[in-house]
């Protein structure tokens, strides 16, 4: 499964009309040609229609100003079924922009009560086969408008039982901020939630705060269930977007709030949702205007996208969200946009607006026009066209099925906070060359299925009267690659009767020449509307590096070793050392790399260096020999001696050359090791002292750094506006998981405070305050702040979490880092060491009449082997178990033992034989 990160481009400059949008903006095809539009709200108030032309070009149409005041919320459909797309914009009154034509439109008042409008929405919702309109309201009902038979929206302030179950204030039915309408309960028709949001509400028990979910009973009749399916969200939440982020087949849910974090919720499979937010990586607060699912490098897998406070988190597809920053790499926070397909690639592209508050547009910064670029990821587009149902299909579901599990996508007009995005059901499928199952669904209840489909299509169903055919762009060779100084590729569309093969480029027929990589693609049609585009990423000399991954560390000690190299490719694999395989054992220091034929050359591995570590010798060790009960005295050779009660694993009980064992009652072993120390080296990095100083009180900002490698953060210098407790977190960015937190007593002014955190790995990471007033002290100067700061050798403080153009602009907290790298330990093999416990008596049993005398001696001493007889092996020790005299003997009866020489003392005679072993003391004076 490929998982390329999405990468954007800015292509402002292909747009023909500059605009400074904010929070209302729209991609969608507007005149029904299949390619998708750019709907301009420029300052707010005046429309522009960028329509795309078949070279992918645009041409602009003026549709006036709608209002002289700024608009909150709009959406658009095609009401009146005539091929285009109408919008509804408002701040107080709604206005009704009705489109004819390219260029042909009226402008209009919505009947019905003036409202504050927030978000807007449009779908079929009483199912007659016409959209209808409804609108946020912030200080009081909603409203919603049903479109009567000549496309026009009427108010009916009884459609919706939108009244609570509060009294007072608190039920005044206001907060209404950012709708969605889907079908969250996959009952097969459409259900309305609400986002609730009230300014100045501080208490999460006033129901102006909670989330409300009109449930549809199958009739068009709704109530209100927030409660019963678990997501009336007490917290001031702005949007709420429903997507299956785990290809599990049911919608989860994303809200952006004012109150909290980003939430993640999970569908159990019958639309009762669960707080997942925990450890999804989601759990960033800030000002959040918008949030939306989208998979945008078409991996499988739904990422998303918030607005304002700018974030893009890739989606993992188990829960898990990874940020990724610069993106969208601009010098002011992405404050809305759109997506859609606006070149014609199978990838999303992005048009961003950048404007200011809640609604105001920006005069000096315009909008931007981001394109994705492919990334070797499949993808499969379904257009739909109602017939029963409405034209535009609004409240339609497709669902493939596959081996990525299931995935669902809505037709929306109207989402997040004055968002429209194309209505195309776009899926992202990765590596994956075939859907085995296609579902359709519509508004009606007409539904239509497709088997074994092929992607990289943009497929058409007509609601009862039509579908595309199923092709793909096919190439002699299998291959669609395409290598300098190769003859031209060509490419094969199939023959269908009936039906002519169009090429991007306006040629016909079923064979195209190419000669360089891009994206070409070919229309067949046979004038029935239901056209099919198919699309071949023709790759031109394809990077196809192979990289090696390690089933261990890259550094080891050698008795630790060894460590398995693998290439990512499975087969025509040759290493560095000539293997052919594709993985390889690695015990020995060196720099490995993995080479394979790809289609047009040769590639190379980046350089794997792998760094064995020397084991210094086992060291040598004395046993000892010891009375019932007594204790040992233990030494062994070595410069950094360790010992253990068990020969391999377990935790040393001791350190030292020497070591005493406890009291002993039976023979014993123990094991020593020596090791080699490294590392430990301290270094110090940041920005050494405060400067310009000011007050900073949001924990969502935060220095953020990389780390080479292993490391330990063991203090920083703050400072403080008063004495007190403060949690200071390091943060792993890859997921914003907590790595390490701890809380201490920092006092008034200038201090230094032990942190004593531990980096585990290489990777981006922040330092922070967890609270949200830590009441200390950041840097901030005309300009930027000269990022990065160095961390010696271990790593280097990047920038901050802020997004945007003051991203640099702030040094955060954290002055004077003391950093050190870990200790290194190379351990050698164990020795045994056996701690031998003679018997409580005077015989063993076995030789009767054994006696040694005199006790103490002067020189000699008399053994008198009683009945002993044979071979025997006498050793002398001192007290520290060494062996002083070791002999081997035949006995013949008593003997003498010469202990002149030795060193007065006390000693321990062990005398072995085949019937066991015997101990005795002997003191020399």
């Amino acid at each position: 499964m490929a998982s390329a990160q999405a990468v954007f481009t800015e292509a402002t400059a292909n747009l023909s009309h500059a605009s400074h949008g904010a929070a209302c903006v729209a991609v969608a095809d507007m005149d029904g040609d299949g390619l998708d539009d750019i709907v301009q709200l420029d300052m707010s108030e005046h429309v522009y229609i960028l329509y795309q032309n078949a070279d992918h070009s645009f041409t602009t149409f003026d549709y006036g100003q709608v209002e002289n005041d700024s608009q909150w919320g709009w959406a658009m459909a095609d009401l009146n079924n005539d091929g285009h797309k109408d919008i509804c914009s408002g701040v107080g009154v709604t206005n009704f922009l009705n489109i004819t034509s390219r260029g042909v439109y009226t402008l209009s008042d919505l009947n019905g009560p003036s409202i504050f409008t927030q978000a807007m929405s449009m779908a079929d919702f009483n199912n007659d086969g016409r959209v209808d309109v409804f609108a946020c309201n912030d200080v009081g009902p909603s409203n919603i408008w049903i479109t009567n038979g000549s496309g026009v929206p009427e108010y009916d302030g009884n459609f919706m039982p939108w009244a609570t179950q509060c009294t007072g204030t608190a039920g005044d039915m206001s907060g209404n901020y950012g709708s969605t309408v889907t079908d969250f309960d996959n009952d097969g028709d459409i259900d309305l939630h609400i986002s609730h949001c009230r300014q100045g509400v501080n208490n999460p028990d006033d129901c102006r705060r909670w989330d409300r979910l009109f449930v549809n009973d199958g009739n068009e009749n709704y109530t209100d269930q927030a409660a019963t399916y678990g997501l009336e969200n007490h917290e001031q939440v702005w949007t709420t977007d429903f997507g299956d982020y785990d290809n599990d087949g049911d919608l989860d849910v994303f809200h952006t709030t004012h109150s909290t974090t980003l939430q993640l919720f999970e569908n159990d499979g019958t639309g009762h949702f669960t707080n997942v937010t925990e450890g999804s990586g989601l759990q960033y607060d800030g000002f959040f205007l918008q949030g939306l699912f989208r998979d945008l490098d078409n991996d499988t897998h739904l990422d998303i996208v918030t607005g304002s406070t700018h974030y893009y988190f890739k989606g993992n597809g188990d829960g898990t969200f990874t940020r990724i920053d610069n993106v969208f790499p601009a010098s002011k926070e992405m404050h809305s946009f759109a997506f859609g397909d606006l070149n014609g690639d199978g990838f999303e592209d992005v048009y961003a607006t950048y404007g200011d508050g809640y609604v105001d547009g920006d005069e000096n910064y315009p909008d931007k026009l981001w394109m994705n670029t492919p990334n070797g990821n499949h993808f499969f587009n379904v257009d739909l066209e109602g017939t029963v149902s409405n034209r535009d299909a609004v409240g339609a579901r497709v669902t493939i099925t596959g081996p990525w599990g299931t995935m669902i996508r809505e037709v929306h007009a109207g989402e997040s906070y004055g968002i429209t995005n194309t209505f195309t059901c776009h899926f992202g499928l990765g590596q994956y060359t075939t859907i085995p199952t296609v579902t359709v669904s519509f508004p009606s209840g007409i539904t239509q299925t497709f088997t074994d489909v092929h992607v990289d299509q943009n497929f058409t169903v007509v609601e009862g009267e039509c579908s595309s055919p199923n092709v793909a762009i096919t190439s002699e060779s299998g291959d669609l690659v395409w290598c300098p100084g190769d003859a031209g590729l060509t490419l094969n569309a199939p023959e269908i009767e009936g039906y002519t093969a169009t090429w991007n480029d306006g040629s016909t027929g079923t064979t195209f020449l190419v000669n360089g990589g891009g994206t070409y693609s070919v229309t067949l049609d046979n004038g029935d509307n239901c056209p099919v585009t198919a699309f071949a990423n023709v790759l031109e000399n394809p990077d196809q590096t192979p990289s090696i991954t390690a089933d261990g560390p890259l550094s080891f000690c050698e008795t630790d070793g060894p460590v398995t190299l693998t290439s990512s490719s499975a087969i025509g694999n040759t290493w560095s050392t000539a293997q052919q395989t594709q993985s390889i054992v690695v015990n020995t220091s060196g720099s490995y790399t993995v080479t394979i034929d790809g289609a047009c050359q040769q590639w190379t591995s980046a350089a794997v260096n792998i760094d064995v570590a020397d084991a210094p010798d086992a060291p040598t060790a004395n046993g000892a020999i010891i009375n019932y009960g007594a204790t040992a005295d233990l030494n062994a050779t070595g410069s950094n001696v360790v010992w253990y009660d068990v020969a391999t694993g377990g935790s040393a009980i001791a350190s030292g050359n020497a070591f005493t064992t406890p009291a002993l009652t039976a023979t014993t072993s123990y094991w020593c090791a020596d090791q080699n120390v490294s590392g430990g080296d301290i270094e110090y990095g940041g920005r050494t002292d405060q400067s310009n100083t000011g007050a900073m009180s949001n924990s969502a900002y935060h220095l953020l750094f990389d780390a080479f490698g292993p490391m330990v953060i063991n203090s920083v210098k703050v400072y403080a506006d008063g004495a007190g407790t403060r949690t200071i977190q390091l943060r792993d960015m890859s997921d914003n998981s907590t790595v390490a937190e701890g809380t201490f007593n920092i006092p008034d002014g200038e201090s230094r405070v032990d942190l004593n955190f531990t980096v585990p790995a290489a990777g981006n990471y922040g330092l922070r305050y967890s609270s949200q007033n830590p009441g200390c002290w950041r840097d901030g100067q005309d300009g930027s702040i000269p990022y990065p700061f160095a961390l010696g050798s271990l790593g280097s403080i990047t920038g901050t979490n802020v997004t945007g153009g003051n991203a640099l602009a702030y040094y955060y907290y954290f002055y004077d880092w003391e950093v050190q790298s870990p200790l290194a330990v190379c351990e050698s093999a164990r020795t045994e060491v056996v701690v031998e416990v003679g018997p409580q008596g005077i015989n063993d049993g076995t030789a009767q009449g054994f006696s040694v005398y005199p006790v103490p001696t002067d020189a000699a001493l008399t053994i008198d082997f009683g009945t002993i007889q044979g071979e025997v092996d006498l050793d002398l020790l001192d007290v520290t178990g060494r062996t002083v005299i070791a002999q081997h003997r035949t006995v013949n009866g008593p003997g003498q033992l010469d202990l002149g020489g030795l060193a007065r003392g006390e000693y321990s005679l062990r005398v072995r034989h085949t019937g066991g072993q015997l101990v005795r003391r002997v003191v020399v004076r």
